[in-house]
């Protein structure tokens, strides 16, 4: 990870300047903030998507314990973002973190991102061209395009070679879904091969389109009902409008939902994640230690990290510097 972020929060450019000028908005009359996650499942219903089992991985397999070694090198990426919601627009601070586990040792990186999104050419005309007021007609899809280049860059640096990455959530996320296969092929173009990991899910593809699952309510029942604990699901090939998955479920303990976790299909297919990479993901959950807490160990790690660099930013306080009335909605327990 020979780059400028080992080790280091870095904040963008406009960061300062941002705060400055949101300073120069009026006091609004009624707010709210949130501290939020991006992730969106896209829920499929088009009848133009297609499902199969990939050949080789048609049942269930049983990890073995004495498989469950600690990775020599493995990585991680999550973000926290805090919104605040105005009458003259939306705030929106992100602290993106990435995590590098070298043996037993874990190097952070961090990148704080600041912008004001708003359809006001009143409030847009106070900006400067070094600030980051976004004056846009659509903001929600405004927001995701920033979101996008921002994790994009981020990653570009911060990812290290040859490596597995796993990342919270879908690949297929609604209005994030391209910029997601954007993301997998800058990684993958250094070899750091991208894991997805989804905790909570509605989706019934399989119970919709296998008959050995129809009697199920999801896919995630289906996939609790007939796995034992430390095993795999079959992986199935899932496309829709050229995009294309690998997916399998794992149950890491009874009693708690199983996880789906995703990977990039045609390198899936073309052996770009070893044999062990089942391993791997089963001892990360274990090394977490907690079944409330779903998540592999790296991850949660990240989002730790996210969350303190989140925090660090005192943005709390400088909203009542804003012109902002703070009334904050700690959803998360973040402040």
């Amino acid at each position: 990870m020979e780059n400028n972020f080992k080790g280091r929060i870095i904040y963008s450019e406009n960061y300062q300047s941002t705060i400055d000028s949101i300073k120069l908005i009026n006091k609004s009359d009624s707010n709210n903030a949130s501290v939020i996650k991006h992730n969106r499942e896209f829920i499929d219903s088009s009848i133009n998507s297609d499902i199969c089992i990939i050949k080789g991985y048609e049942k269930n397999t049983k990890i073995k314990r004495e498989n469950l070694v600690a990775p020599d090198l493995l990585s991680a990426y999550d973000e926290s973002i805090l919104e605040l919601n105005s009458l003259e627009g939306k705030v929106r601070c992100i602290a993106h973190s990435s995590v590098i586990q070298i043996n037993n040792e874990y190097v952070p990186a961090g990148y704080v991102s600041l912008k004001f999104f708003t359809k006001s050419n009143l409030i847009s005309a106070k900006a400067t061209d070094l600030s980051d007021i976004i004056k846009s007609n659509d903001i929600a899809k405004s927001i995701t395009d920033e979101y996008i280049k921002e994790r994009k860059y981020f990653l570009s640096e911060a990812a290290p070679n040859d490596s597995l990455m796993f990342i919270d959530g879908p690949m297929f996320s609604g209005a994030a879904t391209n910029g997601n296969f954007i993301l997998i092929n800058e990684l993958l173009s250094k070899n750091c091969r991208p894991i997805f990991f989804v905790k909570n899910s509605e989706s019934t593809i399989i119970t919709e389109r296998f008959d050995f699952a129809k009697e199920y309510n999801s896919d995630l029942h289906w996939a609790y009902s007939n796995l034992e604990v430390g095993e795999v699901s079959p992986v199935f090939a899932y496309t829709i409008e050229g995009r294309s998955k690998a997916m399998c479920f794992m149950k890491v303990f009874d009693k708690r939902s199983p996880v789906r976790i995703e990977f990039p299909l045609k390198e899936f297919e073309e052996n770009w994640y070893n044999d062990d990479v089942f391993d791997q993901i089963f001892y990360q959950f274990l090394a977490n230690g907690s079944a409330n807490n779903m998540q592999p160990r790296i991850i949660q790690i990240s989002e730790m990290y996210a969350r303190e660099i989140l925090k660090s930013t005192n943005l709390y306080k400088e909203i009542n510097k804003m012109g902002l009335t703070k009334n904050m909605n700690e959803e998360r327990g973040m402040f």
